[in-house]
């Protein structure tokens, strides 16, 4: 086949891929994007949007304190001693630039919501700002832009925000009306869509259906790329090509890197380690393989997404009350309303003595006024019992049906409800910080996150392991060169996004923590292709 020559070749769609692209083309660069899918946006475009960005324009605009000091007092320890100063630095550093950058040159608006950090009693901690919240973005302007875009099942056209505010009252229905109407996208969507227009107007060409699989190589030189290959023998050149076409946690041979317990991808099932395995064929260096953004996922919810299981993560359901998580043994074993990515990682506990994990298989547990009352998974509260609920009259008679021991469920019970109604959880302290507050219902006296189980029938359904996305993948530098393992760059090759080892190495500091970095990494390898490539297309 013909080879098309482009100054940058980007591989993949997501918000780190797009935002290379629109840097690079904005200074005169030529770019193409190739999509394995029929739709753009990836990951990002089914996730919330929200961006984790200390010390903003967008923060002090609104008012909002905040010092790049205090955040990196508090992302050293988020990353657990693992990360060099020096990268997180530049992440404090660079996060704000990409922000000005897309505010500048993209319609991308964002606003900073009340959304804790992850550890929000740590020192340097914010409770509201440094996670932003995208302004809906409207696309009747832009015929076909809206069927461009990937969308996720789980997000009505509200912002994350506005979403979260409803939770209780429902959505205005004139509002989602409207929105409906005008092809308004929110949340990772809307990101999305703000940066595929503004790739358009910079000219990059788009081209969906091309998976790529292969990288091209100098004749001359083995070690500089020189372009890709897709795996219907379609060939790109380019003076550089940027990897961002997502982690590999659909991929059962790769995923075998995040370790022997079974993990339920949380995303789009395009996500199977090309990118990674194009890098490690160039001789990149990996680390963090055995990480991901992990969440507990619902198990046995019969949804399809793309051809594959559709699993929802579960985060406001742990920390309503009424609601208990208990393990193997019947017992609860941590904070419920702890962050999502941390709470999975002590689902991975070991027990030496009975070799054997310390606590899966773990049920979600709730009464009828609970289920009746708050949504669970995708069940509204009006919605008959889903047949994928384990359900009994008694707590003892559930610990029956899901295979635990009757008396530690029925005495897990009854503590936690006791607990409840004095507004204290002495075993775990849920609901005693702000980030545990946010998930829980005001309208609960006392303790937003605590209340009784006790209005039969009960209920449970299976938790596992989840992943949001892998995180390890290829060592890059700052300005997202791939580099092989004595610490040279491969000639011609840069990552950015899920594909490359994470910033925050096992943490995870705030809601926007994925896309926060997945972006800043997309920005500074957006202008490291600036500097590689100059202005000239390399088509003169």
């Amino acid at each position: 086949m013909d080879l098309e020559k482009f100054d940058v070749v980007v591989v993949g769609s997501g918000g780190a891929g797009l935002l290379a692209a629109a840097r690079a083309a904005a200074a005169g660069l030529s770019v193409v994007v190739l999509e394995r899918s029929d739709v753009l946006g990836g990951t990002t475009a089914v996730s919330g949007g929200m961006l984790w960005v200390p010390n903003s324009s967008v923060m002090k605009q609104a008012g909002l304190p905040d010092s790049a000091e205090d955040a990196l007092r508090y992302l050293e320890r988020v990353v657990e001693g693992t990360v060099p100063r020096e990268r997180l630095e530049h992440y404090v550093r660079t996060a704000p630039e990409m922000v000005d950058w897309l505010l500048a040159h993209t319609g991308a608006r964002f606003f900073p919501i009340d959304r804790p950090d992850y550890h929000s009693t740590w020192p340097g901690a914010v409770d509201v700002g440094r996670c932003l919240d995208n302004e809906p973005f409207p696309t009747a302007s832009r015929p076909g832009l809206l069927e461009r875009v990937r969308r996720g099942p789980q997000f009505p056209p509200l912002t994350y925000d506005e979403r979260h505010r409803a939770r209780f009252t429902g959505p205005d229905a004139s509002l989602l009306a409207q929105r409906l109407a005008d092809g308004v996208l929110t949340v990772g969507a809307a990101l999305v869509a703000a940066l595929v227009a503004a790739c358009d107007d910079l000219g990059v060409r788009f081209v969906l259906r091309a998976r790529a699989t292969s990288l091209l190589r100098d004749d001359n030189d083995a070690a500089a790329v020189t372009g890709v290959r897709c795996e219907d023998g379609r060939r790109f050149s380019a003076r550089a090509v940027v990897l961002a076409n997502g982690g590999f946690e659909w991929d059962p041979a790769s995923g075998a890197f995040l370790g022997d317990i079974p993990v339920v991808p949380v995303s789009p099932p395009v996500n199977t380690g090309d990118g990674l395995r194009m890098a490690m064929s160039a001789g990149a260096a990996v680390e963090r393989m055995n990480q991901a953004w992990w969440v507990p996922a619902l198990q046995g919810v019969p949804e399809e997404y793309d051809g594959a299981p559709l699993t929802r993560h579960l985060v406001g359901e742990r920390c309503l009350p009424g609601s208990i998580m208990v393990d193997r043994h019947g017992r609860r074993f941590v904070n419920e309303a702890v962050n999502y990515h941390d709470i999975t990682r002590v689902l991975f506990n070991f027990d030496a003595d009975l070799h054997q994990p310390a606590h899966l298989p773990v049920w979600l547990v709730f009464d009828e006024k609970f289920r009746t009352s708050y949504n669970v998974g995708p069940a509204a509260p009006r919605d008959p019992v889903p047949s994928w609920l384990t359900s009994a009259a008694t707590p003892a008679a559930l610990a029956e049906a899901i295979g635990v021991d009757p008396a530690e469920l029925t005495k897990t019970v009854d503590r936690f409800s006791a607990h409840a109604r004095a507004g204290v959880d002495p075993d775990f302290h849920r609901g005693e910080s702000s980030h545990d507050r946010y998930y829980g219902d005001p309208r609960n006296p006392g303790n937003p996150c605590l209340g009784e189980l006790v209005t039969p029938p009960f209920h449970a359904v299976r938790v596992v392991p989840g992943a949001l996305g892998s995180k390890g993948g290829p060592v890059t530098s700052t300005s997202g060169e791939v580099l092989t393992a004595t610490g040279t760059a491969v000639p011609g090759l840069y990552a950015c996004g899920n594909i490359s080892a994470g910033v925050f190495g096992p943490g995870y500091p705030g809601s926007g923590g994925t896309l926060g970095p997945a972006l800043t990494a997309g920005y500074a390898v957006g202008g490291a292709l600036v500097e590689r490539c100059g202005g000239a297309f390399a088509t003169d």
